[in-house]
């Protein structure tokens, strides 16, 4: 029957503790782990006090058996909140522990009361005066420290202050009934005191909470991208280092994986970066579709996704997932009824065969990718050790770039772009050289897309402008110069001031200046590209398009540009007069210059045979070192003069020539 009724109070008790939120459970749980071991030995304390009070006018059975009952009970309950200190608890588990708490928060002060008055009968009034006070500091300590429990407190108080403030009044005593009004006072102020704090508790406990959510979040945040809800890069060198820790410990290989996108930003220009966002999510969707839970993919920004690979990382077993991951991305993309097609490209590196660092086993991958990007597009590859010595002067040359003069050590060279009838020399092609105390001299093509990716090309190009414009001051005001430009000194506004403030401030004629960017340049960021142009152009300057052909540029967004020249690339110019598939690219370009009423520039041209297919598919203006090779500053004057010398003889043969040769249908 007890313990029925012991369960059903249980019960009462839980109904209201599930009310609270876990949090709020779980941290009245802990304090009470600390502050009940306190509240047992207040208590012992004064039943102690009580009965060794009362032991001359008491009975003996009275006065010792109860305490002693009350000292194995509060003993045994100190010993097991003692050991809850170190021990994790469930919610529900914590919530049970609560309604006992709460149970015994009425019981207990029930039977102390009951005891403590009973004896209060027996004695003078010395002996009551100081039941009483035991009774009021005891209750007192446990109400404070059971504050954070407020039906607990709330019952120490009823049960323990009610009684005891009626007995007394009911004495007659006027001392002891000024005690008892005195205690009522406190009491009732004392509840108000348990309402105040255990409010507080309760919204300290909330606060808190909220406080880890928002931690909680920031951490999702700072490790998961918000687009995809991939990890991101921050997750991925984490989870890299510790997958490193493992594979060296269980000595077993590790592969990561570098994948970016082919043909992404010209989508993201063309639609628009809403779809851009969409077809980032859909490539995620795919690629954890197709690598399962094996395999971690992550993004580690813009169009670059990361994985990986703990098992089937044999060279074999990689290439053959690179070779799907590509299969895969190359299926058309169904974004808001529309079909978009891109391609991927994936790098590899493995540990500990090629690295044993993460981030030497990230740039093992990245550079397996790049070399890809550069030579076998769309497919996967295997960073080879044989790799290792280039990527290490890849290194070298980064650290050179970041540290250079560059006044001091870039200069610029000119290769001529000739006429093609009279044989004079119409411009020159500025061409960038670097001289680096630490690495010597390297190659446009190696340093340009290091400079790029290191983020000093845009002090390189003003450099190489301003030395560039300078000697071009020096020449006749009918020879031109034409400078190449990166992608990045056309992607915003504020480059473009720049380079219009070097121009300005320099001796040269802005018309005399053509600026070359690439078909890669041109289409990535095609608005702020296009703004870019457009201020160029309106400064006066020529706009010509390098390597025309070899892009994928369509001929829509190119005629939205404000072109003046294209340039013919000298792959299609090779061997012109035997390859008859050049000669057919070389022919229908010249004829769409002449449709985009732009000058057309041929680059390459090294045989006099390739120079005369050009003169009898009507090319005017040619580039290459049958005239001659890139020379510096201080050779151009005599490279002029001799030009001039040579047009002279040459001009009236070519007149004779021309009236005999046929034109070439």
């Amino acid at each position: 029957m007890i313990g029925i009724l012991f369960e059903k109070a249980l019960d009462f008790y839980g109904a209201k503790a599930k009310r609270n939120s876990a949090e709020l459970i779980r941290a009245q749980y802990q304090i009470c782990t600390r502050q009940l071991p306190l509240v047992y030995t207040i208590l012992l304390s004064s039943i102690w006090g009580v009965a060794l009070t009362s032991r001359a006018v008491a009975p003996a059975w009275l006065v010792y058996g109860t305490p002693v009952i009350f000292t194995f009970v509060f003993t045994a309950r100190i010993h097991h909140w003692f050991n809850a200190r170190s021990e994790f608890e469930t919610v529900e588990r914590c919530r049970r522990a609560m309604a006992q708490i709460k149970l015994l928060g009425a019981a207990l002060p029930i039977f102390f009361t009951a005891w403590a008055l009973s004896l209060f009968e027996y004695g003078d009034h010395v002996i009551r005066v100081n039941i009483s006070y035991f009774m009021a500091i005891s209750g007192i300590c446990i109400v404070v420290f059971m504050m954070h429990l407020r039906i607990a407190a709330y019952q120490v108080a009823m049960f323990v202050y009610i009684p005891l403030v009626i007995r007394l009044l009911l004495t007659g005593d006027s001392a002891l009934m000024t005690m008892g009004v005195n205690l009522l006072i406190a009491a009732a102020l004392l509840v108000v005191v348990v309402y105040v704090q255990s409010s507080h508790f309760r919204n300290a406990v909330k606060s808190e909470v909220a406080l880890q959510r928002a931690s909680e979040h920031n951490r999702t945040l700072a490790n998961l991208d918000s687009l995809t809800s991939l990890p991101n890069r921050r997750l991925f060198f984490d989870n890299l280092n510790r997958e490193i820790a493992l594979a060296q410990e269980n000595r077993r290989r590790l592969a990561v994986g570098i994948l970016d996108l082919d043909g992404f930003k010209a989508v993201n220009d063309l639609h628009g970066h809403t779809i851009g966002d969409l077809l980032l999510q859909n490539v995620a969707e795919r690629l954890k579709r197709l690598v399962g839970g094996d395999i971690l993919v992550s993004r580690l920004g813009g169009d670059e996704f990361a994985l990986l690979i703990k098992t089937r990382n044999s060279d074999a077993e990689l290439l053959l997932l690179g070779e799907q991951i590509c299969a895969v991305l190359r299926a058309p993309f169904l974004i808001e009824e529309g079909r978009i097609s891109i391609s991927a490209s994936v790098g590899y590196a493995v540990y500990p065969d090629v690295a044993k660092t993460a981030h030497d086993l990230y740039e093992c991958a990245d550079y397996a990718l790049y070399q890809n990007k550069r030579n076998n597009r769309g497919c996967p590859s295997l960073f080879a050790k044989e790799q290792a010595t280039e990527l290490e002067q890849r290194g070298l040359i980064e650290q050179a770039i970041r540290s250079a003069n560059l006044d001091k050590e870039l200069s610029v060279y000119f290769q001529p772009i000739v006429e093609v009838s009279s044989g004079r020399i119409a411009a020159f092609e500025a061409l960038a050289r670097w001289h680096s105390p630490q690495v010597g001299q390297v190659a446009p093509s190696v340093f340009i897309p290091i400079a790029e990716q290191s983020g000093r090309i845009c002090e390189i190009t003003h450099t190489l402008l301003a030395k560039a414009l300078s000697e071009a001051a020096n020449w006749p005001h009918e020879i031109k110069l034409s400078f190449n430009l990166s992608t990045l000194d056309v992607s915003a506004g504020e480059r473009t001031l720049k380079l219009a403030s070097i121009v300005m401030h320099s001796d040269v004629d802005p018309r005399r200046i053509d600026f070359e960017i690439t078909e890669t340049a041109a289409m990535g960021r095609e608005n702020e590209v296009q703004a870019s142009i457009a201020d160029l152009r309106a400064l006066g300057c020529g706009i010509s398009l390098d390597d025309f052909g070899t892009g994928f540029s369509s001929l829509s967004q190119l005629h939205a540009l404000p072109l003046t020249t294209i340039k013919i690339d000298r792959s299609f110019v090779s061997e012109l007069d035997k390859n008859q598939a050049g000669y057919k690219i070389v022919k229908s370009l010249l004829s769409l210059s002449r449709d985009m009423g732009v000058e057309c520039i041929v680059e390459g041209v090294e045989t006099t045979a390739e120079l005369d297919m050009i003169k009898r598919l009507g090319g005017r203006l040619v580039q290459g070192y049958l005239w001659s090779a890139p020379v510096p500053a201080e050779q151009v004057g005599v490279l002029i003069a001799k030009h001039e010398q040579t047009c002279l003889f040459l001009a009236p043969m070519e007149r004779a020539k021309g009236q005999e040769r046929a034109p070439l249908s």
